[in-house]
């Protein structure tokens, strides 16, 4: 009778332990791995577009900056295939993004936290703290995702002409499939100084 009650304990323990395990979340649930993971021809399909006005892509970019200033680079996303896509549209910026910038033509090297931080989302890092915003992507409807903050990524930008470039992922970590979008420039003088009055380019 003992045996036969400890076998039916043990069986219990089993089937509390496997409940348990279906209820704990994993590394990254599954709309975290799978959202964006597009076909190579629906990514080409996506237009992903950055300017350095980062609340409306109806006004102008703004080009001058003075030294110390922030510096917030807006990307809107455009679906314009003929289908909806389902992406991820926020997640962790560190994640997701890829800023390639240069100053007077030479690449300027993220902060050595946030180098940190892309090496170990490169190595399959992928943890949140907020739920993910997943989103389908409509054909030829706008889609405004958060802003980057240059200064979070590089630091204080020096003086000096700068060009750049964004790429991107459609899922909600890294997964090496990345869209670039297009390239913009900006200047930044001293505090003291005039700016000049180029306009930034898309």
């Amino acid at each position: 009778m003992k045996t036969r009650t400890n076998f039916i304990f043990i069986l219990l323990m089993f089937g509390v332990m496997i409940v348990c395990a279906d209820l704990i979340p994993s590394r990254s649930a599954p709309q975290q791995k799978y959202a964006g993971d597009l076909s190579l021809k629906q990514r080409q399909a996506i237009e992903l577009s950055i300017s350095t006005n980062a609340t409306s892509s109806a006004l102008p970019d703004k080009a001058d900056f003075k030294t110390g200033e922030q510096v917030h680079v807006g990307t809107v996303m455009t679906n314009l295939a003929n289908e909806s896509v389902t992406v991820c549209a926020f997640s962790n910026p560190f994640y997701q993004n890829r800023l390639e910038l240069l100053r007077d033509g030479h690449p300027v090297a993220y902060t050595k936290q946030i180098a940190e931080v892309v090496h170990q989302s490169d190595i399959d890092l992928c943890e949140f703290t907020r739920h993910s915003d997943i989103v389908e992507l409509k054909p030829n409807l706008h889609v405004r995702v958060p802003s980057i903050e240059l200064q979070e990524w590089y630091g204080v930008l020096m003086p000096g002409h700068y060009v750049l470039t964004l790429k991107r992922t459609f899922a909600c970590c890294a997964d090496g499939k990345l869209n670039s979008s297009n390239e913009i420039s900006f200047d930044v003088t001293h505090a003291n100084e005039s700016g000049t009055s180029s306009e930034g380019s898309k």
